[in-house]
């Protein structure tokens, strides 16, 4: 077995760091061209993320899910979204204390570009119930922006098929389930409808909030209780509000029908749409990523 990359060859490295996780590295190699680098090639993550390309390319594009432009076994190439991940949005509008743990929030995004996120969001994890699959890690940090402050589904190497058991993620984005749900209680139930728009429940709070459902109470496992309670943050009367609310309480049979439901909001109506990228544009960036290959971009360092 290959030894794991401690670090990427010079001629990565040398680019703009843009995030760094336990499976691997994204740089800027380009104004418009972000690469996924990964610490072990063989990875069954990232095998598994560009299996789920594969698949995306079998369809009609989503404006608000990323598209691949090459994806060869030790590398993905994609566009460079330059408005960052939501989190780091999130953190610019936060004062935090010097180990970055959130104090308060400083400002708030517009209503109307929330409502417009709210749609993206949905529609996004929507197309994804069309291939019969759930995301599987819906956070801030892999929901990213354009420059134009549209958001962008990314990170894949969670994706699961709508019927299997969820392995959930750390809270607020998923959620131990409780008494109602019976013999699954414990568990974080099954892929699906109930799973994904739990999460989106979480990130349209925060996103309306500016901070994550429980910010001001320290992490640690009363957080899980008061979730699995269904003891969920207090919520106003306004329409975002009450899609928060139903989709903590799992009432949308589809994330289709939440998906319709943002799309009628006023900043999803009123401000200017997203596009996919279209398929001439998609083979000229392959090009030009296999030639940065070609030219040695991926080699090792001797």
């Amino acid at each position: 077995m290959p030894p794991l990359i401690v670090q990427p060859p010079r001629r990565i490295s040398k680019h703009r760091l843009l995030s760094l996780g336990a499976t691997g590295w994204v740089y800027q190699i380009d104004t418009d061209i972000a690469l996924k680098y990964p610490r072990d090639p063989a990875t069954a993550n990232l095998v598994q993320e560009n299996n789920i390309y594969d698949e995306f390319e079998k369809h009609e594009p989503s404006p608000y899910v990323i598209q691949s432009f090459l994806r060869i076994p030790n590398a993905n190439f994609m566009p460079f979204l330059s408005g960052g991940s939501l989190q780091k949005r999130l953190e610019s509008n936060q004062r935090l204390d010097n180990r970055h743990n959130f104090l308060s929030v400083l400002r708030l995004e517009p209503t109307e570009k929330i409502e417009r996120w709210a749609s993206e969001l949905s529609g996004a994890v929507a197309w994804l119930e069309s291939l019969n699959l759930v995301h599987g890690d819906l956070r801030p940090e892999n929901l990213l922006l354009d420059a134009r402050d549209h958001l962008k589904l990314v990170d894949f190497d969670c994706v699961d098929k709508i019927g299997n058991n969820s392995s959930g993620n750390p809270p607020p984005w998923a959620r131990v389930l409780g008494s109602e749900a019976g013999a699954q209680r414990g568990s974080f139930g099954i892929n699906g409808p109930q799973t994904e728009q739990f999460a989106i429940g979480s990130l349209l709070y925060t996103m309306t909030r500016g901070h994550e459902p429980y910010a001001e109470l320290e992490p640690g496992p009363h957080i899980v209780d008061l979730l699995q309670d269904m003891k969920f943050p207090e919520l106003g009367h306004g329409h975002l509000d009450a899609i928060i609310d139903a989709c903590w309480k799992g009432l949308y049979d589809s994330v289709e029908s939440l998906a319709k439901e943002t799309a009628g909001l006023n900043g999803a109506v009123t401000l200017p749409r997203a596009e996919a990228l279209d398929q001439g544009y998609i083979s000229e960036m392959r090009d030009r990523c296999q030639r940065l290959v070609d030219e040695g971009l991926l080699e090792t360092d001797e």
